[in-house]
């Protein structure tokens, strides 16, 4: 009996040995499965990709030639608004050219289709063709006669009041002169209509012309211009005697617009209005105090010298530190308010006669006309300065 228990233990022990080695064996056979599971996939990637390799290769191709044309079309573009802004006759026949291909488009389709049709209808396509070509010259040449037409308004904006009928057009062969043309046109007639100006008085229409200025949409130039009279005359009122240097010398003003003096002391003036949504920086700042340095030392005297800052909007914090370092006199959020724009000048005419002259804002010696002298002023409207004698200029750019 004994010899057959261990007999049983030794068979269950072989059986157990056997079944742990063969799960050994399936535990050690799987990650080599997978590995080869994983391989034969990877390698059907590659394979995939290979294949892939001529279409990729084929796109790049495609994309650098579009690359290569939009560098073609930037160059060209560059080219065309370099000539533009040199109003080369070049450049605006190229660009008349490619408009009428663009408005001419159909007749090529339509020439396209006959002529690839199954049954093609050669004749016609050939008649489209010459159409395209007499169409295209007619609209080149329209295109040309309109471009030089707006050219002209663009120079003598005065043309305007000419092109209502041929009336008017045909009154222009009395003109001797481009000068005594625009000496003699009225400005008057920007801010009116036609019928306007025919049918009011002279004094009528040059008030409503002024109306109409005040309330119009004005450049960057005409807002500063406005801001620096307001200014200056703020500054009349307080008994400063001031230069308006700024609308004298326009773009060479040396960042200084207005120079007051009173009693001794000058002040050097920027004015800036701007929205409120914009900020002044310090270059603004450091442009004033350098301009107002070399006022100083052109002077031969010495004399109290400051510069102020006037503007309608805000500065930054860093131009505000600019300003404080360098004795920049602040004054901001300085709103603008009516004020009287007809400059009422005394003068002598071309006999030696002492005349007086009105100036409205668009007459075109208006920024050189200077009120200094006594019973000259600023007036309102027109009616003011007609009750003191003032009358408009009999030309418009003089007395």
């Amino acid at each position: 009996m004994i010899e057959t228990i261990k007999i049983l233990a030794v068979i269950c022990l072989l059986v157990l040995f056997f079944m742990l080695i063969r799960l050994l064996y399936r535990t050690l056979r799987l990650p080599k499965i997978r590995l080869e599971e994983k391989n034969k996939k990877l390698l059907n990637d590659i394979r995939e990709l290979t294949n892939r390799i001529p279409v990729y290769e084929n796109n790049l191709l495609n994309l650098k030639e579009k690359v290569k044309s939009l560098e073609t079309c930037i160059l060209e573009k560059d080219e065309l608004y370099t000539g533009l802004q040199n109003q080369d006759s070049a450049t605006i026949s190229k660009i008349i050219s490619l408009y009428s291909d663009f408005l001419l488009v159909q007749y090529e389709l339509s020439q396209n289709y006959l002529l690839s049709k199954p049954h093609p209808a050669y004749y016609e396509a050939i008649r489209i063709q010459e159409l395209k070509k007499e169409t295209q010259l007619y609209v080149e040449q329209f295109k040309h006669m309109q471009y030089k037409y707006e050219m002209l308004f663009q120079l003598f904006p005065e043309l305007t009041s000419y092109i209502d009928d041929y009336e008017t057009i045909k009154s222009l062969e009395e003109i001797k002169s481009l000068k005594i043309f625009k000496d003699d046109f009225d400005r008057v007639h920007f801010y009116l209509s036609n019928e306007e100006y025919k049918n009011l008085s002279e004094n009528e229409r040059n008030q409503l012309a002024l109306d109409n200025y005040i309330k119009s949409q004005k450049s960057k130039w005409q807002i500063g211009r406005d801001y620096e009279l307001f200014i200056g005359q703020e500054y009349e009122k307080n008994g400063w005697n001031v230069e308006y240097f700024g609308l004298e010398k326009k773009l060479k003003d040396m960042g200084r617009d207005l120079i007051t003096e009173k009693g001794g002391e000058v002040n050097i003036i920027q004015c800036k209005y701007w929205s409120h949504e914009k900020v002044i920086h310090e270059k603004h700042i450091a442009q004033l105090y350098g301009s107002t340095i070399e006022y100083e030392l052109s002077q031969k005297e010495s004399i109290i010298i400051k510069p102020v800052f006037i503007t309608s909007t805000i500065l930054s914090e860093t131009a505000m530190r600019f300003a404080k370092k360098l004795g920049v006199q602040v004054i901001d959020k300085y709103p603008i308010k009516p004020f009287p724009r007809i400059k009422c000048n005394i003068n002598k005419d071309e006999f030696g006669l002492e005349t007086k002259i009105y100036h409205l804002p668009f007459d075109q010696q208006y920024d050189k006309t200077k009120i200094y002298k006594k019973d000259e002023f600023y007036a309102f409207n027109v009616q003011e300065a007609v009750d003191k004698g003032f009358r408009r200029a009999f030309r418009y750019y003089g007395y």
